[in-house]
């Protein structure tokens, strides 16, 4: 890996401030000739000189410029929140997880997980990865192969007739997504180790933890109501939208009709016009026939 060298300017009167920062981060801390300190972690050393430069060496560097958010750059603020929740010491790797699609009656139900090293942390704060509904549908799926690149991914996406398949069993979107959510996490962990999972919240405690396989169960997962703030959940989520996305632009050009996002009056058209087309079965192959849409697109409302 490449042994970064980076050079950060700063008031000096933040040294004790960031003295505080790499020690509570598992740092050993030491002395350095011209330095207020030095700070010596796995794959970092930090420099705090008495002229006001800090200095990131080792394979690590960027990382930890990238952990130390709007204390130090700008470009790193995105995700300096969301890192500084992690467990201390920080995960090497870790796993991010989110979906697209539960709110939409036609295409799939889409759930995508990203396994992230914190070497790749400043490369998606690079590309702007953030929170799908930030994005434009054009500008995830320029994305996409990129994130793939830096990272291990996996996405899940289940078809409306697998998913009506699926609900009929088992009664409950919140258990189809913890199964989902849960088969993808544990695809991820086959492929190298995350002791550390983050899920974009969507159901209690007990619920997702019943979906975790063996491997998923034995790491710690963290439930959190707008996780897209961390750099692997919003990966994961512009994953998610732009399978989905695909998937309803499939159906589309599958039936001759545009569909649409959400459950709203140009879905009910698009649903109207594709059961005059193709007849009222056709909703089992296209959309999700729990939803109070299907009663209001057969009967006209």
């Amino acid at each position: 890996m490449t042994q970064a060298s980076i050079t950060i300017k700063l008031p000096p009167l933040d040294a004790e401030r960031l003295r505080r920062y790499f020690a509570d981060n598992g740092f050993e801390m030491r002395d350095a000739p011209y330095a207020f300190w030095q700070a010596r972690g796995v794959g970092c050393i930090a420099t705090f000189y008495t002229s006001g430069k800090l200095l990131l060496q080792g394979a690590e560097a960027e990382t930890w410029r990238a952990m130390l958010g709007e204390e130090v750059t700008a470009e790193a603020r995105p995700f300096h929140a969301a890192l500084a929740k992690h467990p201390k010491p920080p995960p090497p790797a870790w796993i991010g997880t989110d979906e697209a699609g539960k709110g939409d009656y036609f295409g799939p139900l889409v759930v995508a997980g990203v396994r992230l090293e914190r070497a790749a942390v400043e490369i998606l704060a690079t590309l702007g990865v953030a929170d799908s509904k930030t994005l434009t549908d054009a500008r995830m799926g320029e994305m996409v192969t990129a994130i793939e690149a830096c990272a291990d991914t996996e996405v899940l996406v289940i078809g409306p007739a697998k998913y009506n398949e699926l609900y009929a069993k088992m009664g409950n979107l919140n258990r189809m997504l913890a199964w989902a959510h849960g088969k993808v996490i544990e695809n991820l962990l086959e492929r190298g180790p995350a002791p550390y999972v983050v899920v974009d919240k969507f159901a209690d405690e007990q619920v997702v933890h019943r979906g975790l396989g063996e491997k998923g169960r034995a790491a710690r997962v963290d439930l959190r109501t707008k996780a897209e703030d961390d750099p692997a959940v919003a990966a994961a989520s512009v994953l998610a939208r732009a399978a989905y996305v695909r998937g309803v632009r499939a159906l589309s050009r599958r039936f001759g009709v545009e569909l649409w996002a959400g459950a709203g009056p140009p879905a009910l058209k698009a649903g109207r016009e594709l059961v005059r087309v193709h007849g009222p079965d056709v909703l089992r192959e296209a959309g999700k026939l729990h939803f109070v849409t299907t009663g209001q697109i057969t009967g006209g409302a």
